[in-house]
């Protein structure tokens, strides 16, 4: 057995690409490790150990990918096989019977090639959107969380630099990605099993750094709540404003009064969700967005 973890993204792509062209009867197993929130770092190693002993003396390749997920390759593997591998490896992650079942999809490469691609170029994307924002992030590691720049002329340039150039990021990237900022932990929990396993998305608990946590995403969506405890996110949507006119801001709020909702349209909120949301109607304002279209999710 080969277990690939260095640069896995990039070689399981050329390798499952070889394997289309002269060997298509291979089959492709992912274990779905990023959709559970439960995983722990010492599961490629456990899982890679009981594959050698499930599998026996048969070849496998197993890349373990960044975001967590396992690949598994080998020509004979079988529903069935896989059935009796998530029965064995149950009792060892301690996942639910329910979380489980969703674990795991098995390809043949051959029927199953476009799938395999687009799974393979978006973990790759999603690798280069995670270094573009650490870059973004490193520019202003030294912010004022006014956004001022006063005594700081090269944080001043990053944050022009970075506005200038947000549009462009949004429109070139090709993976949807939505911000909320949140501070409420059940709203935050109710978004998160939403989106979770939907969207690349990430959730803010405080305002003070919103916008330049905005301009470090570029994001196709924002949902924002009006009432958060450091500062208001009226003030939050105007800036980002002035900053992003084309954005698409979502507000909400526990407070759903005539007063707030009508001031959060007059700074031309896209639309206004009062707590608590239903999964449709956070999903509805997610495609209404027209940053969203052609995007991948």
């Amino acid at each position: 057995m080969q277990i690939i973890s260095k640069d896995s993204e990039y070689r399981m792509l050329k390798d499952l690409r070889a394997l289309w062209q002269g060997q298509p009867k291979n089959r492709c197993l992912q274990l779905k490790f990023s959709q559970t929130d439960k995983y722990k770092d010492d599961w490629p190693d456990m899982v890679s150990n009981e594959l050698k002993l499930f599998f026996e003396d048969v070849f496998l390749d197993v890349f373990v990918c960044q975001d967590h997920d396992l690949f598994i390759i080998n020509r004979t593997m079988t529903h069935k096989r896989v059935a009796q591998l998530l029965t064995h490896l149950k009792p060892k992650l301690g996942l639910a019977r329910e979380e489980m079942a969703g674990l795991a999809t098995l390809f043949e490469i051959g029927i199953d090639w476009p799938k395999i691609r687009a799974l393979c170029e978006r973990k790759i994307e999603n690798i280069r959107l995670k270094i573009e924002i650490q870059e973004n992030e490193e520019k202003l590691k030294n912010a004022d969380e006014d956004l001022s720049g006063k005594g700081d002329p090269s944080f001043k340039d990053a944050i022009e630099e970075l506005s200038v150039s947000l549009a462009k990021r949004r429109k070139k990237r090709k993976i949807a990605d939505i911000m909320v900022i949140e501070d409420d932990p059940m709203s935050q929990k109710l978004i998160s099993n939403v989106l979770k396993g939907e969207y690349n998305y990430t959730i803010f608990g405080e305002g003070q750094k919103a916008v330049m946590n905005y301009l470090i995403k570029a994001p196709d969506v924002l949902f924002l709540d009006i009432n958060l405890p450091d500062i208001s996110g009226h003030d939050i949507l105007k800036k980002i404003f002035e900053i992003d006119p084309e954005a698409y801001i979502v507000m909400f709020s526990g407070n759903g009064d005539k007063e707030n909702v009508l001031k959060a349209i007059s700074l031309g909120a896209n639309g206004f969700l009062g707590k608590p949301f239903t999964r449709d109607k956070l999903m509805q304002y997610i495609r209404k967005s027209p940053h969203m279209k052609g995007k991948w999710h």
